[in-house]
């Protein structure tokens, strides 16, 4: 599946979650299901900071402004988050989720109708069908661990001034050799952005 397929597949996967929740009517319902809905935007947000946002870089450039508010917009999702999670079981949980929703919901219209055309339009379909099935790998491993420990790991990254944050440290050894392996996300060393542009020094 196409990295950009994947993500959007993974957005309507969230929605579902937040209509569930909605819909619960007991406490422990309502758990389960924000626990799922959780463990989903951490690992969503993982294959995207890991993977699909620095391959997007070497494609649009550091500097493209879609791509830029897109990382920016995960610190205030992973916050949102957190909130919600430290004010499950209190009176204002509610409150919390509608604004997590809003959030998403913002930052999920940027995604689709301002970056992903971007991307698709520079990247073959080859390309983005190996980008997918790193993605996809990587989710699969960041949804059988507990959401918590790397979205503090994150927030606390967010929260320190960091805006491109480093992988969680008890999976980085093993992200960083599948994406050694994968010869460049599928592309040539130097990409067609990059030969199109002249070389930036470095900051």
């Amino acid at each position: 599946m196409k990295a950009t397929d994947l993500l959007t597949q993974q957005h309507r996967a969230v929605e579902d979650l937040f209509e569930e929740l909605s819909d619960a009517k007991t406490p422990a319902e309502k758990r389960e299901i924000f626990e799922k809905l959780a463990a989903n935007l951490v690992a969503h947000d993982a294959i995207e900071r890991e993977i699909f946002y620095p391959a997007c870089e070497k494609e649009l450039g550091a500097e493209d402004d879609v791509l830029g508010e897109s990382l920016v917009e995960h610190g205030v999702v992973e916050f949102c988050l957190f909130r919600a999670d430290q004010n499950h079981g209190k009176q204002d949980f509610e409150k919390y989720v509608t604004v997590l929703e809003e959030t998403v919901e913002h930052h999920v219209k940027e995604e689709e109708n301002g970056l992903f055309p971007k991307v698709k339009s520079e990247m073959d379909s080859e390309a983005l069908e190996e980008l997918g099935a790193k993605m996809e790998e990587r989710f699969e491993e960041a949804m059988a661990a507990d959401f918590r420990e790397p979205l503090r790991e994150n927030l606390d990254q967010v929260l320190a001034g960091k805006t491109k944050t480093q992988p969680h440290k008890k999976t980085a050894s093993r992200s960083k050799g599948t994406r050694t392996s994968s010869r460049g996300n599928g592309h040539n060393a130097e990409s067609r952005a990059a030969k199109r542009r002249p070389a930036r020094a470095s900051r």
